[in-house]
Parts: C-alpha cells; structure tokens; sequence
C-alpha cells in the first residue's frame, strides 16, 4: 500500500534567517529548553512554531521541513501527535487559563513516544498569560526536562514578566522584506497593486493584508474613515459613530485606527503618503499629539489582544470625543 504524503508546515520565504539560525544550533546541539519568538503580529511566528515542532518530531526531516511521509508526521497533520502540545486561548476566551499551564507539568515528567525523541509546546500568545499564570509557567521554566522544549509565540514582549524572557533563547521576526511579502501575497489575491495597497495598509504585515482581503476590510477601513468624517465635519457626533461601530470587532477597529495615526505621524514626520485622503483632514493637528494619541491606542489595543476586560462603548466614545476636542482646539488656535 502506498503511504500517503502529508502536508508538512513549511517556514514562510522571509523567514528562512531565523530558521538557518536555528538550524545551526540544532546541529551543533545547542537547542535551549525554550525559545521566545518576538515580533510584530501577523508576520507568522505561529506558523514558524509549527514548521520547529513538525521538524523536531519528524523521524527523516530534510534541512527546510519535516518529510511529510513519516508516522510522526502524520499524527502532526492530523494534530494527534503525543509529544506535540499547543496552548493558546480557549475559545470565547482572551486569556491562557493557569490550569493550561500546569497541565504543561505532567506533560513535561513523561517520557517521549519516541527513543531519544522530543517533546514540543507551544504557547500563543505568551503575553495572553496573566501574572498568575505566568509564574505557573516559571516552575517548567525553572526546572526544565531533559527532551523537552518550549516555544513562546509573542506580538509582545515586553509585556512578559522579565523572568520568563531571561529563562528563553529570543529569536527576534521584523516585518518582512517588502519584495518577498508582496510577491506570496500577489499570489494569492491575484493582482499586484491590491498586494501593495493591502500591505500598505496592514504596516507591511503579509498575513494581516490577507485576512484584510479575505473580511473585506478596504472596504471597513472606508467605512471607518468616513464615520470619522462626518464627525469631524459635525454632520454626527462622537457618540453617535461610537454607537454605529459599537458591533465591529474591537482589535480590528484599533488596527484601523493605529494605523491611521501611524501614517499621519509619518506624514507629518517624513512626508510619506496618506493612505486615505479623509486624514488629509488632520495633518496640521500637533505631531507630539499625534503620537501621544497614537501611543494610547496601541496600549488599548495590546490590552483587548491580551483579554483585560475593558468596556468597549466607553473605550471608543472616549477616543472619538477625545480626538473631537484635539481638532476643536486646533481650530481654535
């Protein structure tokens, strides 16, 4: 009987660095107990995780992936795999709950499925732990087991507690070569210029331009942008656009917004372009205000991805009146 070929997860083209990197201390024997992957979301340090487990596990992986063809390979694909765990929110959930984390105890204690083999987990996203939870981690950090090793996926480092970052190995991901990000992108949606408008508009962030194509999110952002609009020109009041918007999804309305002030700043700064001309609107308004505004949505936004339970009305109500009373002042100026 033929054996079928799994699909093997593959590390993305502009991450082929870091996975060199990682090749060279696997081959030397020098894998750390537990890994920190940093960077900007949507880039696809998740899926570099998994591309690392599917290769560690494998039993005859190449140098750039598992072999796809292998027992082991195959309890991955089918996500059956013993020595494979992935700790991630619960659904409905924002937060990794304490009990994820010591189960992560036990499975440390046991002994691979296979001789001499390895045991993985993943942990996505690392700053989704509280500090509860994150001190539960520290105990498997502490006392690592022989075979087993850790991969902590963040979008935000810095926001893990100092003494989980010093017990891992970071590998730090940037946003990627534009060339490379546009060219897979490209691909997928089919036309050039929609790749280099949607990557413009997620930061240059690939897997954040495709699932803005896939929710027809030019057309949200559109809609964002002329609910500012009209509250600037005084044709609806700040409560009343917080109010129409109060059904869309929280962190994807802060990326919208962040994103705006990111090119305003960057406009006012560098002279870049708009990427909306409603903005055009707001491009006297004070720089330092700009980025102090700007400072404060990526700490709401952090907040919302992490599941701190915040009130969504008051928090977009409070932004819009907020940003109302910048423009009214410049006016008045």
């Amino acid at each position: 009987m033929a054996v079928l070929m799994a699909e093997p997860v593959v590390a993305y083209s502009w991450q082929m660095n870091q996975w060199q990197d990682l090749q060279r201390l696997i081959e030397s024997g020098r894998l750390p107990h537990a890994l920190l992957l940093a960077g900007p979301d949507s880039i696809g340090k998740l899926r570099f995780a998994k591309a690392l487990a599917g290769f560690l596990l494998c039993e005859s992986p190449s140098k750039l992936a598992a072999c796809g063809e292998c027992r082991s390979c195959h309890f991955q694909i089918d996500a059956s795999h013993p020595d494979y765990r992935e700790i991630c929110p619960e659904e409905g959930k924002r937060q990794i709950g304490i009990d994820q984390v010591r189960s992560l105890q036990n499975f440390s204690a046991q002994h691979a499925h296979r001789d001499n083999g390895k045991k993985i987990v993943v942990i996505h996203p690392a700053e989704a732990m509280n500090v509860f939870t994150a001190n539960a981690l520290l105990k498997t950090l502490e006392e690592p087991s022989a075979g087993t090793l850790l991969v902590l996926v963040s979008h935000s480092s810095s926001q893990l507690l100092p003494t989980i970052r010093s017990r891992c190995v970071q590998l730090r991901f940037g946003i990627p070569d534009a060339g490379l990000a546009e060219s897979w992108l490209r691909d997928y949606v089919g036309d050039q210029s929609l790749a280099n408008k949607l990557l413009m508009e997620t930061g240059g962030r690939p897997l954040a331009a495709r699932q803005t194509f896939e929710n027809d999110g030019l057309a949200l952002r559109d809609r964002y942008d002329a609910g500012l609009l009209a509250m600037y020109e005084g044709r609806k009041t700040a409560l009343q656009i917080a109010d129409e918007l109060l059904d869309q999804e929280i962190v994807q309305l802060l990326d919208w917004w962040c994103a705006r002030l990111m090119e305003l700043s960057r406009y006012q700064l560098a002279s870049q372009p708009l990427q909306s001309e409603i903005w055009h609107s707001f491009k006297a308004l004070p720089s330092k205000l700009v980025m102090h505004t700007l400072q404060r949505g990526l700490e709401l936004r952090a907040s919302f991805a992490r599941g701190v339970a915040l009130n969504k009305r008051l928090i977009l109500e409070t932004l819009f009146l907020e940003w109302m009373a910048l423009c009214q002042n410049r006016a008045a100026s």
